[in-house]
C-alpha cells in the first residue's frame, strides 16, 4: 500500500475514496472498505483512503477522544485490508471551513481523480456538515463521480461504531471489543526501561511506551501475546498505575511466559490484548501481591489455552 501524506504528492490517476478517520478500523469499517475495493478494482481505479492524523474532534470539539488505533496501527490495518493507497492529512480549521462543494472539486476530483465516493449513510463532509449523502450526489452528477452507500454492519442490533468499542474497552469488555473491531485490541510502543520490580518479584518484564493520545483500557492483567522482531510470545500483560507502590502515571508492562533472554531499548513491541483476567487493585504486603502474580499467570495460561 502506497501512503501519502500530502495531496501534491499524488499521482495522477482514477479512484474509488473513502473518507473518515476510521478508528479501530473495525468490522463496519472494514465492509466498507472491501466494497470500496471490489467496485474500484472492477472499474479499473485504484482504491484509495482519504484519513487524517488527528481527529477532526481537536479542531471542531476539544478534547478528541482517546484513539483505538495511532496512524501507524491505523495504516497496518488498511494494509492488511489490501487498500492500494491512503492518504494521510492533518484535520485544520481552514480544511474545516471548506464546503462541501470546493472539497469535491478542489480535493476529491481535481487533486485525486475521485470518481467514486463509498461512505455510510450518515456521512456528511464539508463546513456544518452541509455535505449529506444527498448534497454529495448532487456534486457527484456535477462533477463526474458516483456516491456509494456502504451496508451498515451491526451487532446485537446495535451498528458497530467506534465510540461503543471505545466503551467495552473502558469497561473491561476486551473479548467483545475484540469481536466488533474483527482482529484483537493493540497497543503498538517500544521498550523503555522501568523500575525493575517485575524482575526483582520474579516477574521479569518488558515496560511499554505508548505514544500519546492512544486509549488504553480498562486497568487490570490481561491474556495477550507480544509480538517482537525475534517471534511472537504468550503474555500477562498489565496496564495500571501500580497502586501497591503508590504511583499514578499508567503504565503498560508485559510478563512475557517462558521467554529467556534480554530485549533491548528502543525495540518495537506490538502487544494483542486477547482476555481480561482481573481489575487492578492494591495490595499492602509484597508477598500478596507475588501469590497474586502467581495466580495471574496460572490464569492467563489458561485462558490462552482456551
Amino acid at each position: 500500500m502506497k501512503i501519502y501524506t500530502d495531496i501534491a504528492s499524488v499521482p495522477k490517476a482514477e479512484r474509488g475514496i473513502s473518507i473518515g478517520v476510521f478508528d479501530g478500523v473495525h468490522r463496519g469499517h472494514q465492509a466498507l472498505l472491501r466494497q470500496l475495493l471490489a467496485e474500484s478494482h472492477r472499474n479499473g481505479w485504484r482504491a484509495m483512503v482519504l484519513t487524517f492524523s488527528n481527529h477532526p474532534q481537536e479542531v471542531l470539539n476539544p478534547p478528541p477522544p482517546p484513539l483505538l488505533t495511532t496512524v501507524e496501527e491505523r495504516m497496518q490495518r488498511l494494509r492488511e485490508l489490501g487498500m492500494d493507497e491512503a492518504l494521510v492529512l492533518s484535520f485544520t480549521e481552514e480544511l474545516s471551513h471548506y464546503s462541501a462543494e470546493r472539497f469535491c472539486r478542489e480535493v476529491l476530483v481535481e487533486a485525486l481523480g475521485c470518481r467514486l465516493l463509498v461512505a455510510g449513510a450518515d456521512f456528511a463532509l464539508g463546513h456544518r456538515r452541509e455535505g449529506t449523502i444527498s448534497r454529495l450526489r448532487e456534486l457527484g452528477r456535477q462533477l463526474g463521480f458516483q456516491v456509494m452507500v456502504a451496508t451498515t454492519v451491526c451487532h446485537e442490533g446495535q451498528p458497530i461504531s467506534s465510540s461503543h468499542i471505545r466503551q467495552l474497552l473502558l469497561s473491561g469488555q476486551i473479548e467483545r471489543a475484540n469481536e466488533l473491531l474483527g482482529a484483537p485490541f493493540r497497543l503498538t510502543g517500544t521498550v523503555v526501561a522501568g523500575a525493575g520490580r517485575g524482575k526483582a518479584l520474579g516477574f521479569p518484564t518488558i515496560n511499554l511506551q505508548i505514544p500519546p493520545g492512544k486509549l488504553l483500557p480498562c486497568h487490570g492483567i490481561y491474556a495477550g501475546k507480544v509480538r517482537l522482531p525475534e517471534g511472537v510470545w504468550d503474555a500477562a500483560v498489565y496496564i495500571g498505575v501500580r497502586p501497591s507502590f503508590n504511583e499514578a502515571t499508567p503504565v503498560v508492562e508485559a510478563h512475557l511466559l517462558d521467554f529467556e533472554g534480554a530485549i533491548s531499548y528502543g525495540t518495537p513491541v506490538t502487544v494483542e490484548l486477547l482476555a481480561f483476567v482481573r481489575e487492578d487493585r492494591r495490595f499492602e504486603r509484597l508477598d500478596d501481591l507475588v501469590e497474586q502474580m502467581r495466580a495471574d499467570v496460572r490464569v492467563v495460561r489458561e485462558r490462552l489455552r482456551g
